[in-house]
């Protein structure tokens, strides 16, 4: 069982990402995950699985069937950045659900910048992005409904731009599970995979020679040993 993991009392929450490769042009992807106890604010790494093929649901079941049995018997919840099978494989694993905040916004205002959006969207994006933050954040149910009414009314403009629309409508067909930490606030769950996905960018720079899968793998997994864990802070909300 790595490090201390053993004397942690649970629950703890699963953060995981997925970190691309490429090795003779196929690609590999690297499974990172870490456990956060409801109590503290780290996130212990686990021994990182590289697969090769993209990132998927298959093979992410691949990489949590690595994770030491007493510590997957902890495991109360799993907080992605919502890939495609995220949320199967919390179901397969009778796991809560926590998506992150920060992909979320992100995917909001993408091409701000752009010329052709800046005139005419600008300002709806600004008030999606406010209006967004009120379903993610509060427990108002009537400033709930307000602000789902507010999204549909903004995005059926003209001026949305069809990226914008399908990204709000996505969230509100799965909004239950940007609010996990809410309906269960006693894990402590964090709302972004941000701590680990800057793991994954140090990773990626300490093995930028590694010229195998193999190197790749033995490299990273001395990497996390050495590094033990990261802060990540959690969203305790009283009742």
């Amino acid at each position: 069982m790595p490090y201390r993991l053993k004397f942690l009392p649970g629950p703890y929450a699963l953060l995981g990402d997925g970190l691309y490769f490429k090795f003779k042009r196929k690609e590999w992807v690297m499974y990172l995950m870490a456990v956060k106890p409801r109590r503290g604010k780290k996130a212990y790494f686990l021994n990182p699985v590289l697969l090769e093929g993209r990132e998927c649901y298959e093979r992410w079941v691949k990489a949590v069937a690595s994770i030491p049995e007493p510590i997957e018997k902890r495991i109360m919840a799993f907080v992605s950045d919502g890939f495609r099978g995220s949320q199967a494989l919390s179901e397969q694993r009778s796991w809560l659900h926590q998506r992150c905040h920060f992909h979320l916004l992100a995917n909001l205002v993408r091409g701000k910048g752009k010329r052709r959006y800046r005139i005419r969207s600008s300002r709806l994006r600004d008030k999606l992005l406010e209006t967004t933050r009120i379903i993610l954040t509060s427990r108002n149910g009537r400033a709930l409904v307000q602000a789902r009414r507010r999204i549909r009314q903004l995005i059926n403009r003209q001026t949305c731009p069809p990226y914008i629309r399908k990204q709000a409508l996505e969230f509100m067909e799965r909004e239950q599970d940007f609010r996990t930490y809410l309906k269960d606030p006693n894990l402590n769950l964090p709302t972004t995979t941000n701590a680990i996905e800057s793991t994954g960018h140090m990773i990626r720079k300490a093995t930028r020679t590694a010229r195998t899968p193999a190197s790749l793998l033995l490299r990273a997994t001395t990497f996390l040993r050495l590094k033990r864990f990261v802060i990540c802070n959690g969203n305790h909300q009283p009742n």
